[in-house]
């Protein structure tokens, strides 16, 4: 987990995932009909009818299927379904190939051996000094490794003394040891890999962060079955002391799979309390985190989810995991069970509040029914309803003093009749109408057992209109076959007079105590141009431009038969995007205030990509009652060959003239590695410099090592995301 401002330094063991014999003799056996000839080729190929046997020398190729086997002798004994090969031994199969100096395979049995082994199953190679097929679905293999590194001396590789590869499943290994170059650096005793996990074995983050101060972040996977499986985490930081964690992943096979992760930290502080007049007792404050969800497909139609989260302390979750903070919130607590039929969605829900930090609406329980237009047969009509049941109850953060809680019963029901028509062939129009009756057991000013009616009314209008234009160009490289021009102007009327209770005289758990009265007309016109490219040898539709006008036009209700003087344009919103070549895109946002004459808001991006260069450029300005704020930032990558790439990005603040962020980061391709090696400047209240190298596996590069998640790529016109470490995935 990366945090803001910090220098940190990654690195990864590699995916253990052994693959000797799995591409080769395996594959072989598992798809031999010895009903289908096999053919065996070289310069000398003999046939002892007595012995019933084979035997060919020099240049000899053996094909089978999608199978090939080459070597510079073998023997065929055609009894007991036997084959030895010699020499140069060579199988290939599917773009991989594995390499022997003597093969022993019994086709019958589907059994064998082989000697000195060599393995290549891009992106993964190894070798073993024996290998043992014991069965239809297992192989041990013994004084082998694997690697992604290519080179006869990789620069890595992960060592096991004994290895036993369940095809298609898992691998077993024990007495693990992952070298760089020729040093040893980590040991396991034992180890079970899936075969299609690539995730870090062990990880290991250093750096400094000013909260922090120096800090070493480590795991370690582990995986003993499908229920005991994940990472141990020991971590320590100057600042804090030490932390311990762990992440367990389970999968029940029956009931569902989910985790449990503990985390724990000291933070180096100590506190106090009497225990009667004279006897003083000291305890270690600690710090945690426990969090479990769990999910589980009841039916096909029916899932279940559960999440239980406790902390101790609020900021808990912020200061040691930003990045699932950031991208979760506050912690929740609930259980859902969601049914999806063909005509509706029922759900259940139970949310409780775990600590008392938190703002929360608890439902206890909360049961909903959804119908989505369902259409009378036979007919234009369509009936949408929707019914909800819950008791809620509003808790507080802790205060001094803390509010009390705020609680009712509310049962809510909608329903809709709407009629799809077109009109003159072209003209597609929708009316509905609708009634919303809601059930409060008590208001905010303590009155019980009120019903609340909300009426409302409306109709859809859009059509479409085309022309073709018979141009064809391939001018400046435009590739354009003729073009086609897309009209398409969509009116909306809603109109819903006021509640029979103002939403003032409620108290606001959710959107549905917000409802108040409504009557403006909704007005859009899209334009759209398109044509047809060349791709793949067909011509395909392509969106050159599009261009949306949007915007809400607000009447005024009458309230005590005083009319409102006016009505008004809401925001006006410009949407366009525009692409007059595949690696060139613009997209350009903007919302308008027509009652200040000004913009609120505006964007504007511009991105040239080609190949591995790319190089964008963007602008934002927000004008809101909070501030303002107008940016210029920039991002450039280019590929200086293949073993250097350069990136740079910037940030440039209009108002106060100076470079909010510059961030500079140099690429090197290490053979099997990737190295990234960035320098980072932040001017805001203070001036912070950061630095940090990231190690990726070419193999897989859009996984870092040691981490799910590593840096949030900065985009032109957004502010650039802080490197942050996501250490969450198994």
């Amino acid at each position: 987990m990366f945090r803001r401002n910090n220098r940190a330094f990654s690195f990864q063991l590699s995916a253990f995932s052994l693959l000797l014999m799995l591409i080769a003799l395996p594959a072989m056996a598992q798809s031999l009909d010895l009903k289908e000839p096999v053919v065996v080729n070289g310069d000398n190929v003999e046939y002892f009818h007595e012995r019933k046997m084979v035997v060919g020398t020099g240049n000899i190729s053996i094909v089978y299927k999608d199978v090939t086997l080459t070597c510079d002798k073998v023997t065929v004994y055609l009894d007991t379904k036997e084959a030895i090969a010699e020499g140069h031994v060579k199988i290939i199969q599917e773009g991989a190939y594995l390499t022997g100096e003597k093969i022993n395979y019994n086709f019958e049995k589907k059994t064998g051996s082989i000697i000195d082994a060599y393995v290549n199953a891009t992106p993964f190679y190894g070798k073993a000094g024996e290998g043992n097929k014991t069965s239809d679905t297992e192989v041990e293999l013994k004084k082998g490794y694997v690697t992604t590194c290519d080179l006869e001396h990789p620069h890595y590789r992960v060592q096991a003394r004994q290895v036993t590869i369940y095809l298609e499943d898992r691998v077993v290994a024990k007495h693990i040891i992952f070298y760089i170059g020729k040093v040893p650096v980590f040991y396991f005793p034992y180890y079970i890999q899936p075969l299609k996990d690539t995730t870090a074995h062990a990880t290991v983050l250093l750096g400094r962060e000013s909260r922090w101060g120096y800090y070493a972040l480590t795991s370690f996977k582990y995986a003993f079955s499908d229920i005991a499986k994940g990472r141990v985490r020991i971590d320590y930081r100057t600042k804090k002391g030490l932390a311990q964690g762990i992440d367990n992943y389970y999968d029940t096979k029956k009931i569902g799979s989910g985790y449990v992760k503990f985390y724990q930290t000291y933070e180096n502080n100590f506190t106090y309390y009497n225990e009667g007049d004279d006897d003083e007792k000291k305890i270690i404050k600690s710090k945690y985190s426990v969090q479990w969800r769990h999910r589980w497909n009841i039916t096909d139609d029916t899932l279940a989810l559960v999440e239980f989260n406790k902390v101790r302390d609020k900021d808990f979750l912020k200061d040691y995991f930003y990045n699932e903070y950031e991208e979760q919130g506050d912690p929740d607590n609930y259980i859902s069970v969601i049914t999806s039929k063909r005509d509706y969605t029922a759900s259940l829900l139970i949310r409780k509040r775990m600590d008392d930090y938190f703002d929360v609406v608890e439902r206890l329980p909360e049961y909903t029914i959804d119908i989505p237009n369902y259409n009378f047969k036979n007919t234009r009509f369509y009936y949408k309803g929707f019914a909800s049941g819950v008791f809620l109850n509003h808790k507080f953060p802790h205060a001094d003093p803390t509010p009390k809680d705020v609680s009712t019963i509310r049962v809510d029901t909608y329903n809709q009749l709407s009629y799809a028509a077109k009109l003159l062939g072209f003209w597609n129009i929708t009316p509905y109408a609708g009634t919303r009756q809601t059930y409060y057991s008590r208001n905010k000013w303590g009155d019980t057992n009120l019903v609340r009616g909300i009426f409302n009314a409306g109709v859809y209008n859009s059509t479409k209109f085309y022309k073709i234009y018979d141009y064809t160009t391939n001018f400046l490289g435009l590739d354009i076959n003729k073009i086609r021009h897309i009209i398409t102007p969509n009116v909306d009327y809603h109109f819903s007079p006021q509640p029979t209770i103002d939403p003032a005289n409620l108290n606001q758990f959710d959107t549905i105590d917000g409802l108040d009265k409504q009557n403006y007309i909704h007005l859009s016109l899209e334009n759209k141009l398109q044509t047809k490219r060349h791709e793949g040898g067909q011509l395909k539709s392509v969106d050159l431009a599009r261009f949306v006008v949007s915007t809400n036009y607000d009447f005024r209700l009458k309230e005590s038969n005083v009319a409102y003087k006016y009505n008004r344009f809401n925001t006006v919103n410009l949407d366009l995007e525009f692409s007059p070549y595949p690696w060139l895109y613009t997209q350009s946002k903007m919302e308008i205030d027509p009652k200040r004459y000004c913009v609120i808001n505006e964007s504007v991006d511009f991105t040239i990509v080609r190949g591995d260069n790319s190089l964008g450029f963007g602008h934002r300005y927000e004008n809101v009652p909070t501030g303002k704020s107008n940016f210029l930032t920039t991002e450039l990558i280019y590929k200086i060959n293949d073993e250097w790439k350069l990136r740079f990005y910037g940030r440039y603040n209009i108002f106060k003239g100076s470079f909010e962020e510059q961030c500079y980061t140099i690429y090197k391709d290490l053979h099997c590695w990737i190295a990234e090696i960035t320098y980072d400047i932040r001017q805001t209240d203070t001036l912070d410099y950061n630095f940090w190298i990231v190690m990726r596996l070419k193999a897989f590069p859009t996984v870092p090592i040691g981490f799910r998640n590593t840096y949030s790529q900065p985009q032109p016109g957004a502010s650039n995301q802080q490197a942050r470490m996501n250490v969450s995935g198994y």
